[in-house]
């Protein structure tokens, strides 16, 4: 018996395109951007094709494991501004939060050192399970109130998320990850941010800050078609129909 032939259509060949992201649980710009890049790329057409990497970075290294005071007293202090005033300010930002669906309770937050909850990140990423590690984290600090320096606490949010209680438990007591946390504060000061949250794309572009999804969907848009160019072949008018009816030129 003959076989039969059949035409096969080769699919493309597309290149992976990778996001860093450097943030901090302590962030609240950075859980809103977070969620903004995670908006646009389930609008994304690629998104299979984006590998996204949740990068280390503390904004207040000094901040004690047990909590001495509330996020409102704290941005009063730093401001030297009123209570009331840093009330109100934190009051903004909780608005703009939930613009985006995020509830923020500012008057809740615990503010902790967040060393041991990057940790549980890079943990988290070596079973598949970074991203989940991250809106959990961001969740309980913003939402909340926990305490994310506490060590059952950050059991608990791995169990939570599909890991092994003592795997979690082991690891965040023998200081494991600590290194890759180190390297990832160091490779952002070695890229020249100061701020956060900070996307980098490609190694090409860098975002700075929540800009909101539409610059996150532009940007990828931008990004794949540069790595992915279409190239067209001959007259590129000839023969064709559009909005005003078909022609041949």
């Amino acid at each position: 018996m003959k076989k039969r032939l059949t035409n096969k259509i080769r699919p493309p060949i597309f290149t992976i395109m990778k996001i860093n992201i450097w943030s901090d649980i302590a962030c609240p710009f950075c859980y809103i951007g977070t969620e903004q890049l995670n908006k646009a790329l389930d609008a994304f057409a690629y998104k299979d094709k984006v590998e996204v990497i949740h990068r280390s970075f503390q904004l207040r290294p000094d901040w004690p494991r047990t909590a001495t005071h509330r996020m409102d007293d704290e941005l009063a202090k730093n401001y030297g501004i009123p209570l009331e005033q840093a009330q109100a300010m934190n009051a903004q930002v909780a608005d703009r939060a939930a613009a985006e669906g995020i509830t923020l309770n500012m008057d809740k937050v615990v503010p902790v050192n967040t060393f041991d909850g990057h940790r549980l990140i890079h943990l988290a990423a070596k079973h598949g399970k970074q991203a989940e590690a991250v809106r959990c984290l961001f969740a309980a600090f913003f939402t909340q109130g926990e305490n994310v320096a506490d060590l059952d606490a950050l059991v608990q949010i791995g169990k939570e998320i599909g890991l092994d209680e003592a795997l979690v438990r082991e690891s965040l007591t023998s200081g494991a990850y600590s290194d890759a946390v180190r390297e990832d504060i160091a490779a952002a000061k070695a890229l020249g941010i100061q701020g956060v949250p900070f996307f980098v794309i490609d190694d090409t572009y860098g975002i700075s800050g929540a800009q909101g999804t539409k610059v996150f969907s532009e940007t990828l848009q931008k990004v794949w078609q540069e790595k992915n160019p279409l190239t067209i072949i001959g007259d590129s008018t000839a023969a064709v129909c559009d909005d005003t009816g078909c022609a041949i030129s």
